[in-house]
């Protein structure tokens, strides 16, 4: 609450501070502007201070969202330089981000619109957005400058955090971005005919375009061009200065990179044309946004089947057969969901167990839980080298998890100790020093964490199991397997 009542305060005295900044302005005296000068100074250097006071606890050494944020941004801008033009794909960040994250973070969202989109789509949609975006920018700038700083704020602030992330902004801007069209459009509707002898007499350009500031009050509002008609004779004190330039600034850039894009939009729009008339070109362009709108919506409808379907088989009531039909139907309508491969894989043979989890890791290559899962079925048949490549690939995707560092252990430990019960005590030497390698890793990880006080966002730390683990490993790989009761009370 206290937050709150801050911003409203802020918030009102900055409106007061700029319409007084804005009667000093206009005033015409040069006391006035330069006293408007002075205030904005002063008001711009207090806001910067604020804002510094304010986010100084976000940069705090090893506790600070900021810090955590910059390191965030180093890691996705690692992770981009390795598909800089087309991009990963979609969901990057948050698919990938446990595999190399420099710290542990926890962040499903890279809170940066610009790298996220960097990461997805590459420096193709990264040219393709910001084209869109200049062409906008420049459309409201000079049919609608008042909604300039809105769409602005949408925009700088999207490429900071993860407001790109939702819907909605886009939709705010789009629409913000459709209001400036139709105030075009609107404003050359209602635009006076140019002064000719044909309609000299009817009606002069002034007498035009008074009654088009009375007919049009959106037009007379937010177009530049009508209040130039309409002030034929300006005053003296505008005289040097037009109102376009005093207002909004020159993007010459901007309009160069524009023009550009209209240039090119028009060949491509003219060659178009030439190829696909009439009726045919109509046709075309139905039957490409029906098989959009078909696929999206068919997509859909099998996501939400299979999650009904998953639903269904996680009711404890269900019995066994009905529940591995209903697994099974999700899995068919949706092989790309995990958490369904993993549950219908428990509930079938080794060999069909694992051809299931192959074939989803072909939809989600960078999931640990897959590889997890896998190194669970190859440690319960007793084949350590190949459990010990699975937990390793599932510990390179998410290092900074206890859990997954601790479950790892855990099976190479009963991998290790059911080979020797059958008699492979070589084998059982070999899994149990890949067990050993796998431990000095996490407790190496764990030691760097403490040493260079890292934002512990994961709670990461070395388990007092996992270390008796280890050192049960380490003793196995040295060739003290103890005695047969130890080892059948570790298999069980």
């Amino acid at each position: 609450m206290p937050g709150l009542l801050a911003v409203a305060g802020a918030w009102a005295a900055a409106l007061l501070g700029t319409l007084l900044l804005c009667r000093l302005w206009h005033s015409g005296a040069r006391k006035g502007r330069a006293a408007a000068m002075a205030a904005q100074v002063l008001a711009c250097i207090a806001a910067a201070l604020l804002a510094a006071a304010s986010t100084a606890d976000r940069f705090a050494a090893g506790v600070g969202t900021g810090t955590s944020r910059l390191r965030m941004w180093l890691d996705a801008l690692q992770l981009w330089t390795e598909a800089a033009w087309l991009g990963h794909g979609g969901d990057t960040w948050r698919n990938m981000f446990r595999a190399i994250q420099s710290s542990p973070y926890v962040g499903g969202e890279v809170h940066s619109g610009l790298l996220d989109l960097a990461l997805d789509t590459g420096l193709l949609g990264i040219a393709l957005l910001a084209g869109w975006m200049l062409f906008t920018l420049r459309s409201i700038r000079c049919f609608a400058p008042r909604l300039l700083p809105p769409v602005l704020v949408f925009v700088l602030h999207g490429a900071v955090d993860f407001d790109w992330s939702f819907a909605l902004a886009w939709m705010l801007v789009i629409w913000l971005a459709a209001w400036a069209a139709a105030l075009k459009a609107e404003a050359d509707f209602m635009s006076p005919q140019p002064f000719t002898e044909h309609n000299s007499t009817d009606a002069s350009p002034v007498s035009a375009a008074n009654r088009v500031q009375v007919s049009a009050y959106g037009a007379a509002g937010y177009a530049p061009a009508l209040k130039r008609v309409s002030q034929p004779y300006p005053s003296r004190r505008y005289s040097s200065r037009s109102p376009e330039r005093s207002i909004v600034p020159r993007f010459t850039c901007i309009d160069v990179f524009v023009r550009a894009c209209n240039c090119i939009y028009t060949c491509i729009h003219r060659a178009f044309s030439h190829r696909v008339l009439g009726q045919p070109k109509r046709y075309a362009l139905l039957l490409l946004l029906a098989c959009w709108l078909g696929g999206t919506v068919c997509m859909t409808v099998l996501h939400h089947w299979a999650e009904l379907e998953y639903r269904q088989a996680r009711e404890e009531w269900v019995s066994r057969e009905t529940r591995y039909g209903h697994l099974r139907a999700a899995y068919r309508l949706n092989p790309a969901r995990t958490d369904v491969a993993i549950a219908l894989s428990r509930m079938l043979s080794h060999q069909a167990a694992t051809a299931v989890l192959l074939k989803s890791l072909s939809y989600a290559p960078h999931d640990f839980e897959l590889y997890s899962e896998l190194g669970r079925l190859a440690a319960l048949v007793g084949n350590g080298y190949q459990a010990g490549q699975y937990w390793t690939e599932a510990i390179a995707l998410n290092h900074y998890d206890h859990q997954t560092q601790s479950e790892a252990l855990y099976w190479m430990e009963q991998t290790a100790a059911r080979e020797v019960w059958q008699g492979r005590t070589e084998q059982a030497r070999q899994t149990a020093a890949i067990g050993v390698q796998i431990y000095d890793r996490y407790q190496k990880l764990a030691v760097q964490v403490n040493a260079e006080h890292m934002r512990n966002d994961r709670r990461f730390l070395l388990q007092a199991s996992a270390v008796t683990t280890g050192e049960n490993l380490r003793r196995m790989a040295a060739g003290s397997f103890g005695r047969p009761l130890d080892l059948a009370n570790k298999l069980k």
